[in-house]
């Protein structure tokens, strides 16, 4: 048996092959932005808050309105509510002192709305004598609280203000990152566009999911495993085909107008890899990575020179190379970093392949600390497809461990 390459070393030769590069950006409207990747810094084009507002329901007043011992007599001259602009937030002469007459000036003011340039805090309803909630605004206001300047006013700018640096390049765009943008004055925003990827499955015994199975024949389920897997990480899967087990049939199937080919089954040692037979012919590469599941990997091009990454055929072999060699490339595609490890203790014990590094399905069960647990008793059998769905990260274990013991700290993979 051949020398075997370490994962790191595989990837290393595929992306130096095919040198991948970030795609060219297209802008769309905040609501079609959810889970694109941000293709410039985007900085904010309005200060957050935009003016000094309240925050609370209240009386916008002036410090220096309150003279001796409380309680505090205001007339209240004006209502300010969310929206209010111009004249509505006072009369303007109220900047003297005296201004209003015996009593000093008050504007009954609602959460959000804008504070009136003359004021210089805001008293909350609750301490003052008017009532909550829906009331005519009152005549006059007593106070029973003296406040310090600022108190219960959000600054314009306070959180972001204009021309700052907002949010990164090659971020994620999801809920919250949307919201900001919105919140800053973005109504579109300039994103990668999503990688056209090509899914070709080889197997003469595969069957549609859902039809019949004659004799032989199982599930095709690699082919919605990678259309999925290629969504979750950014891309479009615009062409999904199963093939029949013939280098003719895969060399006629393989896409055209596509960023990305990946294939799946095909690759190995046996009498029908159709993939393998095809490559060869092709100048394609094929190698053994010491790994896990999903030893035999290969990569080349295709005739109109779109690459080509070939994985096994084993649904948990697949979901793995997946993770180490496909996700990283879609990620140069877009522009963003992959998820960075983390390490976590076992929470259980088992045995791992001998010269090999082991990626497990596995999951996390939340404790103190937390650890990390097989889905399935079998470990890593390359064919456990029905426990996949409980599979939320991969535990790796060095090829030169021989068990795991229930504590020993592993490298995990988010999946």
């Amino acid at each position: 048996m051949g020398a075997l390459t370490t994962p790191e070393a595989y990837l290393a030769s595929l992306l130096s092959v095919f040198r991948p590069q970030r795609l060219a950006s297209e802008s769309v409207r905040l609501a079609d932005a959810l889970g694109r990747t941000l293709a410039d810094d985007a900085d904010a084009l309005l200060s957050v808050p935009p003016f000094d507002n309240s925050a609370m329901d209240g009386f916008a007043v002036r410090v220096g309105d309150f003279a001796g011992e409380g309680p505090w007599e205001f007339a209240v001259v004006s209502e300010i509510a969310a929206g209010t602009v111009g004249d509505e937030l006072g009369p303007a002469e109220l900047g003297g002192a005296g201004a209003a007459g015996a009593r000093p000036p008050a504007a009954r003011i609602m959460t959000g709305a804008p504070v009136p340039p003359w004021a210089d805090t805001v008293v909350k309803v609750e301490d003052t004598d008017a009532p909550a909630g829906a009331s005519e605004l009152p005549a006059t206001v007593r106070i029973t609280a003296a406040p310090r300047p600022g108190l219960n006013i959000r600054c314009a700018g306070e959180d972001l203000t204009a021309g700052s640096p907002a949010i990164p390049a090659g971020t994620i765009l999801g809920a919250r990152s949307l919201s900001a943008l919105a919140a800053i004055g973005y109504g579109q925003v300039g994103v990668v566009r999503r990688p056209r990827v090509g899914v070709v499955a080889t197997g003469s015994e595969l069957a549609r999911p859902g039809e019949p199975l004659g004799p032989g024949m199982i599930p095709d389920s690699n082919s919605t495993l990678l259309a999925m897997l290629i969504r979750e990480a950014g891309g479009e899967p615009t062409e999904v085909l199963t093939v029949a087990d013939t280098a003719e049939a895969f060399g006629a199937a393989l896409p055209t107008d596509v960023d990305l080919i990946v294939t799946s089954g095909g690759v190995s040692m046996g009498a029908f890899d159709p993939v393998k037979e095809y490559g060869l012919a092709h100048g394609w590469t094929f190698e053994k990575v010491a790994m896990q599941p999903g030893k035999p990997q290969g990569h080349g091009r295709s005739p109109g020179g779109v690459p080509v990454i070939c994985l096994p055929g084993n649904p948990v072999s697949v979901a793995v190379s997946f993770a180490l060699f496909v996700r990283p490339y879609l990620a140069r595609l877009l522009g963003h970093a992959e998820h960075p490890a983390r390490m976590l203790p076992a929470g259980a014990g088992w045995t791992t392949p001998a010269g090999r590094r082991q990626y497990l399905p596995a999951r996390v069960v939340p404790g103190d600390p937390d650890v990390v647990v097989p889905v399935h008793e079998r470990g890593s059998g390359s064919h456990l497809v029905a426990a996949l769905h409980h599979a939320e990260v991969l535990a790796v274990v060095p090829a030169d461990k021989e068990e795991v013991r229930p504590g020993d700290l592993l490298q995990v993979i988010q999946l």
